[in-house]
């Protein structure tokens, strides 16, 4: 090669060279100039972050910190901005758009560099990498690279036609080479060459001219970039959603603050985490990474660029539903996937409450919706159903139109300040049917609330109650109807009980006036089964009306402590006889464990036991009966009491024992039945124990014998709070004294009660007037001044109870004359019932000659006050149990004893000889036991300041103290009762106060004087 050839190939490649070098360096020297620009505003903008945090830094106010760090961010060159202390994050901001790849990070002390309160990082972002990547900067790169190709190639094609003609001319040189095909194409190559040289050095020149303007493009958009990166990054910043970056391994790389909010995580602390492992349920985490690998194999993705309700789960383990989009993005690192998430349990909630509350609407129960100023908006088809207007025909009117009396303001006045004031109102109101008639309705309406506690609706919703008031009406004549059937039945059951007492009060009555008169050992055999027979009817009568008391619910029971010892020992000292005279033995067992003080209705409890013994001793011809009483279970402050009721008798048939307990029903049902009875008693005892809230149970085998099991549960008591139970069986008779002079009228229209109750008078030395009804007895009176009158109740022309009333309205003072009701009227209420009518006293029909003297016991000292006291005649009474029945009579102070002794020896002696020396301990001991009781009712009078029962319970106190010869206790309870008379209140409170102290000495001295024995003087 010469040397020509050789200049040719070393200029082309040096232009080569240069050439590349120029434009390696040019880029290099770009490179640099923008990466230290970058680093100076970097640095720069670092520096003035500083100094504007510096100051809420040093007050650690974090609030200003964030403010001020969402400012900065605000800047399109800054990529992220994060403000730390020893390396803890205070305020970290960044831009959902950053490269992390193309930005420039620059780090500046806050403060003083000796003393810095912490650190400012920025990220600036490099703008030019997004204008290369630019179709202008792409274009540019490759224009001025091809315009280098294109010079190397025209160099390159120049270089071959120079060389062509030297390459011909070489080879003309040669020996062979045929100098014919040589052609010359130009007069000068080498100018040419020159010529061609210099054009590819302009078109060079031109070229480099490009690629500067080239980079100036290039800076211009990354300025550009540069803000539409902080534009995304506040636009990431205040997204309402969650927003979860994570990449194509399932690491989250990007964490924003809702999300930190919604699912509990912190930033710092989930970003590196798996994805599956932080924030998907355990049952969906293998479907995720299977549709994960799944995309990236395939490109495809059923659940990507969708919006999708799935369940999420929080730091804490709880799982909720959210609403999810998924779109991936492909960046030089691979894949990313960005998720935005919200949390929609509130809406799922809202929308079932919306479906739910849309069921109610469209329900059967009548609804409207008003708005806040009462106009309604809507109603259902149940509203249009039962009111008859269509929902266009109410609409924009107020409820109020609807009413049957839209002229009550007041009233409808009254329905919306409820409303308000309570947000909601319930009650009746009548609505106007669209034909016009009235429509009773049951309405419940309430007040509607947002958020902000406004009012913005109402609900309504109500039912027709026509059906309703209709079956209303006719419940309440139906019940009339029963009412008035059962007080036919009370009515039917009052008017037997007086026309079978009526002439059993003459039966009984004259039996027993027979029974006194000599008569010979058959004759008073005879009387007396005919009296045991009446007696035995008037006991079926008074089951009878015992029962339809209880069906009638008028029974109440008592809640007193009693003695249960004490009330079998006196039931079986009741029946003992009856057992005697069938030779049946009688036995009590008491567990241990049986408590013996309880509290219940002691007299109701033994009915119970009683009933079931006498049917025991009834059905039993040889053996036993024995009562068995335990504690079935123990508690703090009541037990099961269990009561068992054994016979050897002749058993139950097993198909009666279901309805043994029926009324009208007995175990020995046939028409040969050898005992008598009503056929109530079971009834009776199951409906007292149903009352007790207790169970009476009977097990029985034909031929061996039952047994009547009672279960009660009771309440405990104190021995000192049990007073003794009383006994319905006649006790032995105190002294009482009545003036024979006292003045008596009879009113009764049957003649056999009239010669009854006349006899029973004469046989204790009195006498009484007689007439036939009640006119008669108000024309006596007003001639007369009587001093009691014994009224009948049901008398022709005139009855008792207005010829009561009659009396009373006289303007003498015979007004006040003592009217008993004798009656046989024995209802429960009949007693009140009188009484309220201005009768003073009741004894119920058939009357016995006690029953008679009793009551004239009770009521003689008004008698002698007004000056009706005649000679004076002793006669026997018996004591009732605890009413004051028995020991009543009474008479003026001067009855008493000598009032300076506790216990008066001349009137014991005086009980001695009308008793006997035998009787008479008997009779006070009963004294002193019925006379305890009495004290305490004083006392409770007294405390109680009940001024009826003070001067009732001292009356009686002060005639049974006078006759058992309580001198001094009979003086202080005249006293009483005198002041009580006399309206003295403070006085007979005052002397109450001695009344305990007095009958303890009294009582006290009586049992001593017991002790020594009293003889017959």
């Amino acid at each position: 090669m010469n040397i020509r050839l050789k200049a040719v190939f070393a200029t082309m490649i040096i232009f080569t060279v240069v050439l590349v070098l120029f434009i390696s360096y040019a880029f290099q020297y770009l490179s640099q100039a923008r990466e230290a620009e970058l680093a100076y505003r970097s640095n720069e903008v670092a520096e003035l972050v500083a100094f504007a945090v510096e100051v809420p830094m040093e007050e650690n106010d974090l609030n200003t910190l964030h403010q001020q760090a969402e400012r900065f961010i605000q800047h399109s060159d800054l990529a992220f901005l994060t403000i730390e202390r020893n390396g803890r994050v205070l305020a970290h901001t960044q831009r959902s758009d950053t490269q992390m790849n193309d930005v420039t990070i620059a780090k500046y002390p806050i403060g003083s560099p000796d003393d810095k309160s912490g650190d400012v990082i920025i990220g600036f972002r490099n703008h030019h990498s997004d204008a290369v990547a630019s179709p202008i900067g792409q274009f540019l790169i490759w224009s001025s690279s091809g315009i280098g190709l294109l010079a190397i190639a025209t160099m390159y094609i120049m270089m071959l036609a120079v060389t062509r003609p030297l390459r011909k001319l070489q080879k003309l040189s040669q020996k062979d080479s045929d100098p014919s095909s040589f052609n010359m194409f130009f007069q000068d190559e080498i100018e040419a060459t020159v010529d061609m040289v210099s054009s590819m050095q302009k078109k060079l020149d031109k070229s480099y001219q490009q690629l500067q303007n080239s980079i100036r493009d290039q800076k211009y958009s990354y300025v550009e970039a540069q803000q539409i990166e902080e534009k995304n990054v506040a636009i990431y910043n205040a997204s309402l959603d969650a927003i979860v970056v994570a990449n194509d391994q399932d690491i989250i790389i990007e964490f924003n603050a809702i999300a930190e909010q919604l699912f509990g995580w912190d930033r710092d602390e989930i970003v590196g985490r798996r994805l599956a492992d932080t924030l998907i349920p355990p049952a969906l985490r293998e479907s995720h990474i299977k549709g994960m690998q799944h995309f990236l194999e395939s490109g495809d993705g059923p659940v990507l660029n969708q919006r999708i309700e799935l369940p999420a789960v929080r730091k804490s383990g709880r799982e909720f539903p959210i609403e999810v989009s998924i779109s991936p993005a492909k960046t030089k690192q691979g894949f990313i996937f960005v998720s935005y998430m919200r949390d929609i349990t509130q809406r799922l909630k809202d929308q079932t409450e919306l479906k739910i509350a849309a069921h109610a609407f469209e329900s059967s129960e009548a609804m409207f919706i008003s708005d806040a100023k009462g106009h309604i908006i809507r109603t259902n088809p149940a509203f249009t159903s039962i009111t008859g207007f269509e929902s266009a025909e109410v609409e924009g009117e107020k409820p109020r139109t609807l009413s049957a009396n839209p002229e009550d303001i007041q009233f409808h006045k009254q329905i919306w300040r409820t409303l308000i004031d309570s947000g909601r109102w319930n009650g009746e109101i009548s609505l106007r049917h669209r034909d016009g008639n009235e429509l009773p309705v049951r309405m419940s309406m309430t007040a509607v609330r947002d958020e902000d506690d406004t009012l913005t609706h109402y609900v309504a919703h109500f039912f027709d109650l026509t059906e309703q008031k209709h079956n209303e009406r006719i419940l309440r004549t139906a019940q009339h109807e029963a009412e008035s059937a059962n007080e036919s039945k009370s009515r039917f059951l009052a008017t037997m009980s007086h026309e079978i007492r009526t002439p059993m009060n003459s039966v009984l009555g004259v039996l027993g006036l027979l029974k006194e008169t000599p008569l010979n050992v058959k004759q008073l055999g005879l009387v007396q089964t005919a009296r045991e027979s009446g007696e035995l009817l008037l006991a079926i009568i008074n089951d009878v009306l015992d029962f339809s008391k209880m069906e009638a619910g008028k029974l109440t029971l008592e809640k007193n402590p009693f003695d249960i010892v004490e009330l079998l020992q006196q039931t079986l000292d009741i029946l003992r006889p009856q057992a005697a005279n069938k030779n049946l033995k009688l036995n009590v067992i008491f567990a241990d464990n049986t408590p013996q003080y309880l509290i219940g209705d002691g007299d109701r409890i033994r009915q119970i036991v009683l009933n079931l013994m006498s049917n025991a001793i009834k059905y039993t011809q040889e053996g036993s009966i024995t009562v068995s009483i335990k504690c079935a279970r123990l508690y703090t402050d009541a037990c099961q009491l269990q009561i068992d009721v054994s016979d050897t008798g002749q058993g139950i048939d097993q198909g009666h024992i279901t309805d043994l307990f029926d009324e009208f029903t007995m175990a020995e049902n046939t028409y040969d039945r050898r005992h008598e009875g009503s056929g109530l008693g079971l009834a009776i005892c199951k409906q007292l124990v149903n009352l007790m809230k207790g169970k009476i149970e009977v097990d029985s085998q034909k031929d061996v014998g039952s047994t009547f099991t009672l279960t009660l549960e009771l309440k405990l008591a104190e021995k000192e709070d049990c007073a003794p139970l009383s006994t319905s069986n006649p006790t032995l008779g105190s002294t009482a004294e009545i003036s024979s002079s006292i003045r008596i009228l009879l009113a009764e229209d049957n003649p056999a009660n009239q010669v009854v109750l006349r006899t029973m008078l004469e046989f204790s030395g009195l006498s009484a007037d007689i007439v036939s009804n009640g006119q008669e007895a108000v024309d006596a009176v007003s001639k007369i001044p009587y001093d009691i009158i014994f009224m009948d109740i049901s008398m022709p022309e005139m009855d008792g109870v207005e010829a009561t009333q009659r009396i009373r309205q006289m303007d003498s003072p015979t007004k006040d004359v003592i009217i008993v009701a004798l009656t046989a009227h024995a209802i429960r209420g009949d007693k009140e019932h009188f009484l309220n009518q201005g009768m003073d006293d009741f004894v119920s029909k058939p009357v016995t000659r006690q029953s008679i003297l009793d009551c004239l016991g009770r009521w003689q000292d008004h008698a002698s006050k007004a000056g009706n006291q005649r000679d004076i005649i002793k006669h026997q009474t018996s004591s009732a149990r605890g009413q004051g029945d028995t020991n009543n009579g009474s008479g003026s102070a001067t009855d008493c004893p000598p009032q300076n002794k506790l216990v008066d020896e001349p009137t014991l002696q005086q009980l001695v000889s009308d008793t006997s020396a035998e009787a008479a301990p008997n009779l006070i001991t009963f004294y002193i036991e019925d006379a305890k009781i009495r004290v305490l009712k004083l006392v409770e009078a007294a405390e109680s300041e009940d001024f009826y029962t003070l001067e009732f319970e001292a009356h009686t106190l002060g005639s049974s103290a006078a006759a058992h010869g309580n001198a001094a206790l009979c003086k202080l309870c005249r006293s009483i009762e005198a002041f009580c008379l006399e309206q003295s209140f403070d006085k007979a409170l005052d002397t109450a106060t001695q009344l305990a102290a007095t009958a303890d000495a009294s009582f006290d001295a009586l049992d001593k004087r017991l002790q020594r024995g009293l003889t017959m003087k």
